[in-house]
């Protein structure tokens, strides 16, 4: 028989109440004896399950950490995660159920975060006005350490509601703290996780490891800490995810995807040189894909151009929903068409802003 009492949703009330030794909230009601706060049965049956913010690598309220040594790509995947949630668009195969505002700390500085955004806007069809009003970032560091930064990122998620926080990194969102001291880095996680419970948000730091090693370099606290450990391993433009740990979801599972190069359109950046235009968008990939430019998606992709582009010519999105219909993936639709550009064997007979493909005969001709 399975337990589920048909009673209203359990409340802890006294959740935000500080401790009787806290000065932080003056004139707030003393914490009660925990006599008060022991709950039942029942109580636990109506507490909610976790629920997904991108299924299988990030769940609702909770605090996560992605880790990987340098040069494995962290910064590229998770911005694609957050450019993702913040459209509530599925994210190279991971689905995303809603929505949800993000607010990005580049805690090392913004610069090229607008190339990067721009480069995922433009290979997934998406216009970026679309993300103005969902992806905000703060090109600083949020100190864990300063009781005035916390105190503002309390306020900051709060007013914009946000679903997701993502500190980027979390080495230079702990200076003064010592690394590899537990009690100070379990200070700074109690101040993330009051970021968390203020908006009820997703929080994710993003961490080096040691180069060749596992987990996040210094203090294990917050690898026990974490709800979700996630760790990636990166090189030559290819990245593994492996979900070391969710907390209540499946845990132990690896993704794998690719980095592929964009330059993104002069329009988009009109004071920016041709190198500072450049960068890397994340795709999923299949472990069986052998990279080649000919691999089978490409030609489905040609085939489709071929019988209905027309002289009108077929835009990205709508390639792409052809694409998939013949059983090719979003991402690898899109990456054909790259391909195909790099070739040259597409022709864009519509504006620079409204692309529309046809295949070059001359191409066609030599097949």
């Amino acid at each position: 028989m399975v337990y589920t009492p048909e009673l209203e949703p359990y409340v802890d009330p006294y959740a935000d109440v500080p401790p009787p030794e806290s000065t932080e909230d003056e004139g707030r009601p003393p914490r009660p004896h925990l006599r008060e706060r022991v709950m039942k049965l029942s109580d636990l049956a109506k507490m909610p399950g976790v629920e997904p913010l991108v299924d299988g690598l990030l769940y609702r309220d909770t605090l996560a950490q992605l880790s990987g040594p340098p040069g494995s790509y962290k910064s590229f995947v998770t911005l694609g995660i957050s450019c993702a949630v913040a459209l509530g668009q599925n994210s190279e195969g991971h689905h995303v159920p809603k929505a949800g505002r993000v607010v990005y700390v580049a805690a090392e500085g913004a610069s090229g975060l607008l190339a990067r955004i721009l480069a995922w806007c433009e290979l997934t069809s998406v216009d970026p006005a679309e993300l103005e009003d969902r992806l905000f970032i703060l090109p600083a560091p949020i100190q864990l350490g300063n009781i005035v930064d916390v105190s503002e990122a309390v306020e900051l998620v709060s007013e914009l509601d946000a679903a997701l926080l993502v500190l980027d990194t979390r080495a230079r969102c702990t200076i003064g703290l010592e690394e590899n001291s537990a009690t100070e880095q379990g200070r700074a996680i109690d101040q993330l996780e009051k970021i968390q419970r203020a908006a009820k948000c997703t929080v994710l730091v993003v961490h080096h490891s040691p180069k060749n090693g596992a987990g996040g370099r210094g203090s294990s606290a917050w690898d026990g800490q974490v709800w979700s450990d996630l760790r990636v391993t990166g090189e030559d433009l290819t990245v593994t995810l492996e979900v070391a740990k969710h907390k209540d979801a499946i845990s132990g599972t690896k993704h794998q995807y690719r980095l592929v190069k964009h330059t993104v359109t002069e329009s988009l950046m009109p004071m920016a040189t041709e190198d500072q235009r450049k960068s890397l968008v994340v795709v999923r990939r299949d472990p069986s894909d052998n990279l080649s430019e000919d691999r089978p998606s490409t030609r489905t992709v040609l085939d489709i151009l071929r019988t209905s582009a027309g002289q009108e010519g077929l835009s990205r999105a709508e390639i792409r929903d052809l694409a998939q219909e013949h059983g090719v993936s979003k991402s690898m639709a899109y990456e054909a068409v790259n391909a195909l550009l790099k070739k040259g064997a597409l022709r864009n007979v519509g504006t620079e802003k409204r692309a529309k493909y046809v295949p070059v005969a001359a191409y066609l001709e030599g097949m």
